[in-house]
């Protein structure tokens, strides 16, 4: 059957007519963003200082220098984060504690251990680049797989295991449906981490 002699009703709809109003703007170079505002008065940078390693023990954290440097106003600590914020909230039941700074170890490279605020870009990287950090590294868990073989290196210890939750579910006569199938196919599934971050937002 051709187009032309599907009924009207069944035909698929054109898009409408979407008048654009900021292309203008965008091929003159004009268009404004967030970041072409004028800084507000008193505003102060951060510079964040990271894990350069995937597992390990923070044995110390010495931010005496950074504190001292010119331009830096404050830097802050696990201790800052445990007296001023509460875990992040979890969608599991395991007695995980996440916060927005690494306690006591880390679990990833980049994990932030402390955050350099100044009173420019500039200094609180140079800040961030002063704050020494100790690390005992441990062996990295690296295998979703081999992460839950006995003996692999735990991420939570007081969790006791790398499973940190184990959800089954079954609707309906499943052991009926696959004895009465013609064909069954068995394959095993890893599903990646993921998240839900918008792509671009606006203010």
């Amino acid at each position: 059957m051709k187009l032309s002699e599907t009924p009207q009703s069944l035909r698929p709809s054109s898009p409408p007519d979407l008048l654009r109003v900021e292309d203008g703007y965008l091929l003159a170079g004009k268009g404004q963003f967030i970041d072409d505002l004028p800084s507000p008065l008193g505003l102060l940078h951060a510079a964040v200082v990271r894990s350069p390693i995937a597992h390990g023990t923070i044995t110390s954290v010495d931010a005496r220098v950074a504190r001292a440097l010119k331009g830096v106003r404050a830097v802050l600590l696990a201790e800052d984060v445990l007296a001023w914020s509460q875990p992040f909230v979890v969608s599991v039941k395991s007695p995980l504690k996440q916060y927005c700074l690494a306690i006591d170890r880390v679990r990833y490279v980049g994990e932030p251990i402390a955050v350099v605020v100044a009173e420019s870009r500039a200094v609180a990287e140079d800040g961030a680049a002063l704050v020494e950090v100790q690390l005992e590294p441990h062996p990295a868990v690296v295998d979703s797989k081999k992460a839950l073989e006995e003996g692999a290196p735990l991420l939570h210890p007081e969790v006791g295991s790398n499973c940190i939750v184990d959800r089954s579910y079954l609707y309906g006569d499943v052991d009926g449906a696959f004895a009465g199938a013609d064909l069954v196919l068995e394959e095993d599934y890893s599903y990646p981490r993921n998240s839900c971050t918008p792509m671009e937002t606006g203010g």
